[in-house]
């Protein structure tokens, strides 16, 4: 999924922190990093890329059409959010259910629903813990477990915001392997991070947040 923004712009209301006309692209496949100092917009601008937040002017465009025609569902299941807080992404009682109950939802048979899931858990180390509950996870295991919540769909573009907070760096590792392995089937991946190590490691370029606006 490519994605754009022409002379976006939003503001906390009332007259608070505010972004002007920024101008960003990111191409399909393409693992970009955003960077900056804390307060300096990077996750204003994730979550107006999601939908989460609607600009005050200009646009966002997902594969060339302005994102104000989609529908929240739609562009929620074209772009994958991890938050930084990953508790707030996490809903069911167990982390198999977390992973299976929506793929359900869909209409996929519960074998194959547990299936997939299990599949990811053991990619990311958790399948010891497919019964354990969600708000007994370490801070890294939930950043985990959202992680793999967003990989299940196979979205179109990725938008991590933190994403190696509370990780080890063998979990550094698993999770640039999904980074790039997304990557080779055309999801575009945003990296919302100050680890420059992570940067280093994975993105194809750097774009720091002072540099967008106008």
């Amino acid at each position: 999924m490519t994605i754009s923004t022409l002379n976006l712009s939003f503001q906390y209301p009332p007259s608070g922190f505010r972004l002007r006309g920024v101008n960003f692209t990111m191409a399909a496949g393409e693992t970009l990093a955003l960077t900056g100092p804390n307060g300096s917009g990077k996750t204003t601008l994730g979550k107006l890329l999601c939908g989460l937040l609607r600009p005050c002017g200009g646009a966002v465009l997902l594969d060339g059409e302005n994102a104000a025609r989609w529908s929240l569902g739609r562009r929620g299941q074209r772009i994958g959010y991890l938050f930084q807080e990953p508790a707030r992404q996490l809903f069911a009682p167990t982390v198999l259910e977390d992973l299976t109950f929506p793929q359900e939802l869909q209409g996929i048979a519960p074998e194959e629903a547990q299936t997939r899931a299990m599949e990811l858990l053991s990619r990311f180390e958790l399948d010891n813990f497919a019964q354990r509950g969600t708000l007994t996870l370490s801070r890294g295991e939930q950043q985990r477990l959202a992680i793999c919540g967003l990989l299940l769909n196979k979205p179109g573009a990725l938008v991590l915001d933190e994403p190696t907070t509370g990780l080890d760096p063998r979990r550094k590792a698993i999770l640039s392997n999904a980074i790039r392995e997304a990557a080779k089937d055309g999801t575009s991946i945003l990296l919302i991070t100050h680890d420059m190590e992570f940067v280093q490691d994975n993105a194809q370029r750097e774009v720091k947040m002072e540099e967008l606006q106008c």
